[in-house]
């Protein structure tokens, strides 16, 4: 029996920040007026030679390593986030492709404005429109200087040279296709200095010879002029990437003209490395809405999901005043344009009437529903057929359809990935322009050829252990099997449960439930675990309503009655059959068996399982997450794998956020979770989950989670750690020092080993040495090797190290691939050490987080995530079943007003202090609804996997 098993894993955060504190530059530098720094009068700044492309990779990596000892010998400064102690040397070299470009900049300074608008406008849409409209006016001091700067099209202006001061320019606002008029209003734009940078202080930080100077507001600065073409030019979705460029057909990814289509674009982005900047170009693809030209036409196509995907900030369009004016749609009414009225002059009207009277606009379909433009408090209603969509990206959540069809047509492997970035992208981008273009004015140019890095590929475990049978597995290229071995501990079943859930349309025989059950116990005990001899308690449910029952509420209390009769005897889990993959069913079931009853659940989708083939893969798989949940262990690494964990005794730690989406309802919690190993197995890690503050990364309750894992750790080992390393998931660069700084994360597991002191009542202090480690998946490098050095689809292979080159200056970091790259081009881990009390070496890190991927209990194959972050992922994702009516709630909040009806109402708060209320209320439920959390039955158990 081949059981391979390969997992499926979200992607965390990662984003571009420099090292350094507060501090606007470097120490004892001489400032100007208004805290500006002096100009410098040495002339054109020294530069290190540039590492030529294409040559040899070694020379600037020496340099490196040089710099970073001087700096260590000679300053002698301590850091709170390490310096990087070294370069990993395990492994075989190999050298590689990496989709960064080096970049040069020949000026020297680099100016700053803050870009001011009065009378003040908080609405960012008014102020790109104002700085649109300057791009337009005869100003002969703005046409002075518009061909030398760059702006974010917020707040921010970059400028090649010094503007005149002061400069303020008169814009006449007015709409898009609207003619400006007498009373149009007129804006006062001004430019006030921020900073004027040298690039030679630059350089220096670059090149180890200063580091307190905090140079992410410069990187910002030049991001802004790299990117202000495709700002110009393209769709850009979120800070960096960019859609929509020529040439580029959008492929649809669900039929129908309220569905979504696809568009690849590019990613940019500049990185400080060793010596140089250089430009991170990558290849995106985002869900789109398909435009529409009228939204009456999209409802009476599609009026079975009442346009409701659409209530998510989606921009609506309109053309009726004479001119685009764009909203945000709050919702789609439940009453039409000929039912919905107002009072308006003392007579109460429809708004079909008010549109025929003002605007005199009949309408052609007054009997459907209303698109609400206006806010909780205020109602702006518009019919559909006077609205229209334009492309936007989509941020809600795509279905499974649309997912599967997304990740087929954006997973090109890394040949084809790296030639779309040199021959599309960079074009695109305006990277590789000729002179006179706006990088010429700054002195920017970007190198045409990838950069080469060295790398190294990193030795596997060497057995990985089971139980009887061979008691050793080697793996093989990232991955092994298991054929004729058992589980290292299996557990032991007593008495079990089966339900069997039939929602009316396919009855399923007895005889294909005792098939199904008899083949998932067969498989069970063939890896390993205990069954007692008799058969299962079975439940069925009676026929679940359908289609009156859209969020399954009435479904989901037939199956808790049904779980809570099979509860009576006790059993030590229950197995759940879907007749199908149910989005509504499954959050419910999870719900009432981690929550309410506190039971383990498998759930197992009967389409699935009844397939003649693969039923063996499928059991083998529902085996390996079943064994964990009910505290057995899978396998265990070789002494020598664990021994840089052993050395000491160690608790292993991961960490996770996981936040509201875009569907659901303001104000729901987002949910932390703290999961941590219990002995030197490193095999069973149970959870702590708390609800927070909605969209807070920081893990407030984390004193008293740690402290849940120490308690756990002492009772299962008898003593506690003396290393705690924590592997700490969903934190870009930008909030590194934010999980260190007095009070935050750090602190607050400082706080938990005093605690714990206490409770032990021991003598001496208790001190573990304790490393913080943060995991990235959300970043934008990617790797290519040479032919020698690659998997059959072009990947680089299992174990694949990089830690030079093309990471950061100082910061302890590196990027691992651990697993094999099956599908696309493979996207490693960037890890990076921000605290670190154990004296980690950087052999020890990477080899050692390297080995650990190979622990993911779920899975037959190395993972591309340290385990104990990817657990820490599954258990987020599991307590958001536990409040799924808040986290996809398809229904936009109710607003503050409707018509006329509310009219006369006196309004106690403004429209802000109304939304905060709104989601208080929201979370309060939440937190009602979620209540104790995880059952006691289940807390110090895998129940999550």
């Amino acid at each position: 029996m081949n059981t391979n098993i390969n997992p499926n894993r979200k992607q965390a955060q990662n984003s571009t920040r420099g090292r350094g504190g507060a501090q606007l530059g470097p120490v004892g530098q001489q400032r100007g007026p208004a805290g500006v720094p002096a100009r410098n009068t040495s002339g054109q700044p020294a530069r290190p030679q540039q590492a030529s492309l294409g040559g040899s990779a070694d020379e600037p990596l020496r340099s490196h390593e040089q710099a970073l000892e001087k700096m260590r010998r000679e300053v002698g400064i301590r850091y709170e986030r390490p310096i990087r102690p070294g370069f990993g040397t395990l492994g075989n070299p190999v050298t590689l492709l990496a989709n960064f470009f080096a970049l040069k900049i020949t000026n020297s300074l680099v100016y700053t404005y803050n870009i001011k608008v009065e009378p003040t406008r908080k609405a960012r849409d008014v102020q790109r429109r104002l700085l649109s409209l300057l791009e337009q006016t005869n100003n002969q001091t703005w046409q002075s200087v518009k061909f030398f700067v760059a702006y974010d099209g917020k707040e921010r202006l970059v400028s090649a040279k010094e503007l005149p001061q002061p400069m303020k320019i008169r814009v006449r606002f007015f709409e898009e296709e609207q003619m400006p008029g007498p009373n149009s209003p007129e804006y006062t734009v001004s430019f006030e200095l921020l900073r004027m940078w040298e690039i030679d202080e630059l350089m220096k930080f670059l090149c180890c010879n200063i580091d307190n100077y905090d140079i992410s507001p410069l990187i910002s600065a030049i991001n802004i002029v790299l990117q202000q073409h495709a700002s110009s030019t393209a769709i850009r979705v979120g800070n960096s990437r960019y859609f929509g460029f020529p040439g580029y057909k959008a492929m649809e990814l669900s039929p129908g003209p309220t569905g979504l289509e696809a568009f690849r674009g590019f990613f940019l982005s500049a990185r400080p490395v060793f010596g140089e900047l250089m430009v991170n170009v990558g290849v995106s693809m985002t869900p789109f809405y398909k435009p529409i030209r009228r939204l009456d036409v999209a409802y009476n196509e599609d009026c079975s999901n009442g346009l409701q995907r659409f209530a998510q900030n989606v921009k609506v369009t309109t053309m009726y005043l004479g001119y685009k004016k764009r909203y945000t749609l709050f919702r789609i009414t439940s009453s039409s344009a000929a039912e919905t009225t107002f009072i308006k002059n003392g007579r109460r009207i429809s708004v079909a009437q008010h549109f025929r009277e003002v605007y005199k606009i009949s309408l052609e379909h007054p009997e459907l529903p209303l698109a609400d433009l206006g806010t909780e408090r205020r109602s702006v209603f518009v019919p559909l057929e006077l609205c229209m969509i334009e492309s936007q990206p989509f941020r809600g959540l795509l279905d499974d359809r649309e997912t599967t069809k997304m990740l087929n047509h954006s997973c090109p492997f890394p040949k084809d990935n790296f030639d779309e970035i040199v021959n599309q992208g960079l074009p695109s981008l305006a990277l590789t322009e000729p002179k006179a273009s706006l990088l010429d004015k700054f002195g920017i140019s970007v190198s045409k050829t990838m950069t080469n890095t060295s790398a190294r590929e990193l030795p596997p475990p060497k057995r990985l252990l089971y139980g009887t049978g061979p008691l050793t597995v080697q793996p093989a290229k990232g991955s092994w099997n298991l054929a004729n071995v058992k589980f290292h501990t299996g557990a032991s079943v007593a008495k079990w449960a089966v339900l069997v859930v039939f929602d009316g349309r396919n009855p399923t025989s007895d005889e294909d439930v005792s098939r199904v059950w008899r083949g998932f116990k067969e498989g069970c005990q063939k890896s390993g675990m205990t069954f007692a001899n008799q058969p299962p308690t079975i439940g069925r449910t009676s026929q679940l309503p359908q289609f009156r029952d859209k969020d399954r509420l009435e479904g989901t209390k037939e199956i808790k009655r049904v779980i809570q009769d099979l509860r009576m005897g006790n059993p030590t889990f229950v197995l759940v059959l879907l007749p199908f993959r149910d989005t509504k069913l499954y959050p419910g079931i999870k719900r009432i068996c981690d929550v309410e009853l506190g039971i383990h659940s498998i759930t197992m989708v009967l389409s699935k399982v009844l397939k003649p083939k693969g039923s063996q893969q499928y059991h083998a798989n529902v085996a390996l997450k079943l064994n964990q949940k009910l505290g057995g262990i899978n396998h265990v690494l070789d002494a020598e794998s664990t021994h840089w964990l052993t050395k000491k005794s160690t608790m292993l730690v991961g960490m996770d956020v996981t936040h509201p989406g875009p569907a659901s309802k303001a104000g729901t919690p987002s949910i932390a979770a703290v999961v941590a190993t219990i002995d030197n197995t490193f095999a069973q890690c149970p959870a702590s989950l708390r609800c927070q503050e909605s969209k807070k990364e920081m893990i407030d309750d984390l004193k008293e989670m740690m402290l849940e894992r120490l308690r756990a750790y002492m009772k299962k080992s008898g003593s506690i750690p003396q290393r705690v390393i924590v592997y700490r998931d969903g934190v870009s660069e930008g909030q590194f020092d934010t999980v260190l700084e007095h009070g935050s994360e750090k602190d607050k597991i400082l706080d938990a080993f005093k605690a714990i002191h206490k409770e032990t009542k021991g003598l001496a202090e208790y001190r573990p040495q304790l490393s913080i480690i943060i995991c990235g998946k959300r970043h934008h490098a990617r790797f290519g090797p040479n032919s020698r050095f690659q998997s059959p689809n072009g990947n680089t292979r299992p174990g694949t190290v990089i830690d030079r080159r093309v990471t950061a200056v100082f910061d302890f970091d590196f990027y691992l691939q651990a697993h094999d790259g099956i599908k696309g081009h493979v996207r490693p881990t960037h890890y990076t050490v921000i605290y670190d009390e154990s004296g980690l070496s950087a052999d020890d890190v990477q080899q050692g987080t390297h080995t650990a991927s190979y622990l993911y209990a779920r899975a037959t194959k190395a993972v591309s995530l340290v385990p104990l972050a990817y657990y820490a992922d599954l258990a987020c994702e599991r307590a958001r079943c536990y409040l799924d009516g808040f986290l996809s709630s398809e229904q936009p909040p109710a607003p503050g007003s409707s018509g006329g009806k509310d009219k006369g109402k006196a309004v106690a708060r403004d429209a802000a202090e109304e939304r905060e209320a709104a989601k208080q209320r929201v979370y309060d439920a939440a937190i009602q609804a979620w209540g104790n959390g995880v059952h006691a039955n289940l807390k110090e158990t895998m129940f999550y996997i």
